[in-house]
């Protein structure tokens, strides 16, 4: 079984919460603005897992999702600045 100990490069991804995963395995991270219900980042789950079924082949238990939320102030989109914190 894989593992990651920060010298082999490995990531260990063991069943975890029922869920049985294999080599196939696909990490996605979203960040985005905070404000959706857990219905809507539900239903992003489920068509994230459908696509990458659809285009790239993968099976949904393959596809590992982390969403972080965060501010307008946690935004620069250059120049060092926080433009949606002064707009």
């Amino acid at each position: 079984m894989p593992s990651h100990d920060g010298v082999h490069g490995a990531f260990r991804y063991e069943d975890y919460m029922g869920v049985h995963r294999d080599d196939g395995l696909v990490f996605v991270s979203l960040t985005m603005r905070s404000g959706r219900t857990p219905e809507m980042k539900k239903a992003l789950y489920r068509r994230i897992a459908e696509l990458a079924q659809e285009y790239a082949g993968t099976e949904p238990r393959n596809v590992f999702i982390g969403l972080t939320e965060n501010e307008a102030v946690d935004w620069s989109f250059g120049n060092g600045e926080a433009q949606y914190a002064t707009a």
